[in-house]
């Protein structure tokens, strides 16, 4: 159990958090329903996906260089990091929705 939670919290740095509060709060305020979740969240982790790409490509990586890295972040941490990230993008969109829907009115 204790590889587990090491390899979860080695799965994360600030820049992922950063990236999911970005992503999470976006999709959670595009939604107009709770039938929209799958959705959302799959929007949020393709764009979670792909933003490292964009990140470093402005930065001044080459297109190449970037696109491997941005793809290293999924297969260097095995799929428990993949998966624990689309459970956070629910909790997270699904937790900002229900207080969007209960303080919007």
């Amino acid at each position: 159990m204790d590889r587990i939670f090491e390899r979860l919290s080695d799965g994360f740095t600030g820049f992922d958090w950063w990236l999911i509060l970005l992503w999470g709060i976006v999709t959670a305020l595009i939604m107009r329903r709770s039938g929209q979740l799958v959705g959302a969240v799959t929007f949020a982790f393709v764009m979670d996906t792909i933003s490292p790409f964009f990140w470093r490509w402005a930065t001044g990586s080459p297109p190449d260089f970037a696109f491997d890295l941005m793809l290293a972040r999924l297969d260097d941490r095995g799929g428990l990091v993949v998966l624990a990230r689309i459970a956070i993008y629910f909790a997270v969109i699904y937790g900002l929705f229900f207080l969007k829907k209960r303080n919007w009115r």
